[in-house]
């Protein structure tokens, strides 16, 4: 995960594969309790184009490594998933 320093507080990001809705897993130290800041959804082309995706996801509250999306099928693009860690 890369971390993002000069923050009081670390933040995480990651770049995964879009899906189906239901649950994605993302690479890194995520886990429940974390602060989800925005999920970006990036779709291919020329250029690439960005849909702010964060109010359909959510941290999964018992699984750690995993944010759940609840409306938009994200399938064929991928989703820069930006959070803070508790500490």
């Amino acid at each position: 995960m890369p971390t993002i320093t000069g923050f009081s507080k670390p933040v995480g990001c990651a770049l995964i594969p879009g899906g189906p809705i239901g649950e994605h897993r993302v690479p890194g130290n995520l886990k429940p309790g974390d602060t989800l800041l925005s999920v970006e959804h990036i779709t291919d082309g020329t250029p690439p184009t960005r849909v702010d995706r964060t109010a359909e996801f959510s941290i999964h509250a018992t699984k750690a490594g995993t944010v759940v999306n609840t409306t938009t099928v994200t399938t064929g693009g991928f989703l820069h998933v930006l959070w803070s860690k508790v500490e």
